[in-house]
């Protein structure tokens, strides 16, 4: 029963599978595009999500040690402070220090405030056991004798196991000279504290961990046994260096050798140092090898980051479950599609093409009279009409074949005879190509026929007898070529010979001629040698007698610039008094400064804990002071300077001026010698201009005969390369006029 629906024997059965499979690929692919969009855009939400928790986590780290760094530097500036360690001798000053820093550790919470003199050694603190001790090799303490507020890493303590972090801040005296340092040491605690408010924050199993640029966690709360253990192995040359300086204490080197293997993040960490970025996103494996998304971000004030991670799953089960209610729906689309195209198609499409197999299955047996019956006007019907049609085409076509064959054979025995007969006239026209080809001119064809190859018949004989003339009338003008050839050559050759001997007598002219004109050239060039030094000696009389004149001027003028000199240094003089004068201003105004800020200093110790701020802003006022009146001390003492180099100056320029007098006298003098000397030298030279134009007017002379004889040469050279080259010509006439005779030859005519 289910055998005519077979998809191998039912071409609606294909159908139906066809349009089901289109249909179910359609939707299950509609159903996958929408699962994968809605994954992107959970994917999208996620990292947006688990971004700006792990941007609130580093700017709560940044206030945290910015806060830290600060309330440092303002303890550095309380008073008590510095006074201690302006006189770290005065047990009285010390008293009052211990007790400022005591209260300031029991009001922050630090582990130990300590304050350090400008060898980097502990001079108080409170803790009692450091007191004395050398922490100048440390980073943070360099710094901060450097002048710069500092954070340390996260380490021990020397001799000690307890981890913590160091801030740093100068103590300034007055004039701004370092007094000592400020050393408070807090736990990481309140750093645990901030990133273990991100737990849970992006959805259940969320955590933050701070890791430093080494890859070594500092802050892990979700997984407090990985704390301080590198996220993978550190590079043998860190890990020495670690070990080495006790990082962590004594069990420096069990911690290191307890790191994982998070290759992710270490990828991520060299991404953030090579790029620059803001973040970087990476998947990977979280706690109890969950997999998860995380996003790592750097820390602006040390070379820390901070990594946000959240497990996968949490944000990928609302798109989990409408994937699955969405192929359910899917699969029933399909379910009733099948039942639907299976009852169409059985209506509309089976029965009709099983009506047409079996019409085209008694055509193709041979009964050309069968037909279909056409009774409706879609795809089927027309598709029968045009079975109907082919099929008395058919009976047509088999009709005029059997008369078109007949046909053709009476024209193929036609086309074997004239076939045979083209045959033997073209290979009659080969042998007469072929003897005229060899010079045989005196044959000619037969033409028996009136078509294309008679004519071709035709056009052959008229094309011998063409070539026939031809021949004779090439032997004729050879032999005519020949005999005047012959001629030509002869009298070319005695022209050559004459044109010879004429070249050899013109050279031998103009080599005399050339020996002349070296003799006279020589005197000319010595007579004009004798008035071009006269000439030099003329203009260098004369350009003495310019530079004389001109150094005079220069004088007068050098000595007009030394005077200005003089009076704008006398005027600079007198400016410089006026500015002593406002220094000395100045300076009272800084020693009456400086006395109302102790007065006000005095005023705010008197008010108490209400007058500490005060008492600041007075100690500033103080130091203003302070500087104001050693920057008119040394305004004074450049003035001072200024003042003996006008004075100086003066005396030098006075100086200049007698020696410039002196000068233009003694250049005058040398002046009138040289003009002297400079009428002698022209009236030598006139006589010598003289002599030298008379040698050159022979020279021209002799010039103009060389040319001439050159110009007789040249025509004479012209004359001879021009009988040469008919010589040839007509050598080459000859040797022409012989090939053709040769070549003519070869055709015979009768």
């Amino acid at each position: 029963m289910f055998g005519r629906f077979s998809p191998a024997r039912s071409l609606s059965s294909r159908m139906v599978l066809v349009t089901l499979g289109i249909a179910l690929i359609a939707m299950l692919s509609l159903t996958l595009v929408t699962n994968y969009l809605a994954r992107d855009n959970v994917f999208v939400a996620t990292q947006r999500q688990i971004d700006t928790q792990a941007l609130n986590g580093v700017e709560r780290l940044e206030g945290y040690l910015g806060d830290r760094l600060a309330s440092v530097r303002l303890f550095a500036q309380l008073p008590l402070i510095i006074v201690m360690l302006q006189d770290q001798d005065d047990a009285e000053a010390r008293a009052r220090g211990q007790t400022v820093i005591d209260a300031a550790q029991e009001s922050y919470g630090y582990r130990a405030v300590s304050l350090l003199n400008t060898q980097g050694r502990v001079v108080l603190s409170t803790d009692a056991a450091i007191l004395g001790q050398d922490r100048s090799g440390r980073t943070e303490i360099r710094g901060g004798l450097n002048g710069t507020p500092t954070m340390s890493d996260i380490a021990s303590e020397p001799g000690s196991d307890e981890i913590g972090l160091h801030f740093v801040a100068p103590v300034y005296g007055p004039n701004r000279a370092l007094l000592g340092l400020v050393d408070v040491r807090t736990d990481l605690e309140p750093l645990h504290a901030l990133v273990a408010l991100d737990t849970d924050r992006s959805g259940t199993g969320s955590y933050s961990v701070l890791l430093d640029d080494n890859g070594i966690r500092l802050s892990v709360p979700s997984r407090p046994e990985l704390l301080l253990r590198p996220a993978t192995p550190l590079p043998e040359a860190v890990r020495t260096r670690l070990v080495a300086e006790q990082r962590f204490g004594a069990a420096t080197t069990s911690i290191l050798a307890g790191a994982t293997n998070l290759v992710e993040l270490r990828a991520s960490i060299n991404a953030l140092q090579r790029n620059r970025s803001e973040q970087e996103f990476f998947a990977g494996e979280l706690n109890a090898n969950v997999p998860g998304e995380s996003v790592i971000r750097p820390l602006r004030s040390m070379p820390w980051y901070y990594v946000h991670r959240v497990p996968t799953d949490q944000f990928y089960q609302a798109v989990n479950a409408q994937t699955n209610f969405a192929l359910l729906l899917t699969l029933v689309a399909v379910l009733s599609a099948i039942i639907v195209t299976v009852l169409v198609m059985r209506w509309s499409l089976n029965n009709p093409l099983n009506e047409l197999v079996a019409t085209v299955t008694a055509v193709a047996e041979g009964d050309l009279q069968r037909r279909i019956a056409v009774d409706r006007q879609d795809e089927i019907g027309i598709l029968g009409q045009r079975f109907n049609a082919m099929a008395d085409n058919l009976l047509e076509r088999i009709s005029e074949a059997r008369t078109a064959q007949s046909e053709a054979q009476r024209l193929q025995q036609a086309e074997a005879q004239g076939r045979a007969e083209l045959d033997a006239t073209v290979a009659e026209y080969q042998r007469f190509v072929q003897a005229v080809a060899q010079g045989n001119l005196s044959q000619r064809l037969d033409v028996r026929t009136n078509g294309a190859m008679g004519q071709l018949g035709s056009g052959l004989n008229e094309m011998v007898a063409s070539l026939t003339s031809l021949t004779n009338q090439l032997r004729r003008a050879a032999a005519d070529i020949s005999s005047a050839a012959t001629e030509i050559l002869a009298a070319t050759t005695q022209q050559a010979a004459s044109a010879t001997e004429q070249v050899a007598a013109v050279t031998q002219t103009s080599a005399t001629v050339e020996e002349v004109k070296q003799i006279t050239r020589y005197s000319d060039e010595q007579a004009t040698r004798v008035a071009d030094d006269g000439q030099a000696a003329l203009r260098l009389a004369r350009e003495g007698t310019t530079t004389v004149e001109e150094s005079i001027q220069g004088m007068n003028t050098v000595r007009t610039c030394v005077e200005s000199i003089a009076q704008t240094i006398m005027a600079l003089a007198e400016q410089t008094q006026a500015i002593g004068t406002i220094t000395t201003s100045v300076s009272e105004i800084a020693d009456q400064s400086n006395l109302l800020a102790l007065n006000a200093a005095i005023e705010a110790a008197r008010a108490g804990e209400q007058g500490k701020s005060f008492a600041v802003v007075a100690q500033n006022v103080r130091a203003l002071a302070e500087r104001s009146k050693a920057a008119t001390v040394q305004v004074r003492d450049i003035l001072s300077e200024i003042q003996k180099a006008s004075n100086a100056a003066v005396m030098v320029t006075e100086e200049g001026t007698r020696r410039v007098e002196q000068g233009s006298t003694m250049i005058t003098r040398a002046g009138d010698l040289i003009h002297r000397i400079a009428a002698e030298v022209e009236s030598g030279t006139q006589t010598n201009v003289q002599m030298a134009s008379g040698a050159r007017q022979a020279v021209s002379g002799l010039d103009q005969v060389v040319q001439a004889i050159n110009s007789i040469q040249q025509a004479t050279q012209q004359t001879l390369s021009s009988t040469r080259q008919a010589e040839r010509a007509a050598q080459d006439l000859t040797n022409l006029a012989r090939m053709l005779q040769e070549t003519v030859a070869a055709y015979r005519v009768n």
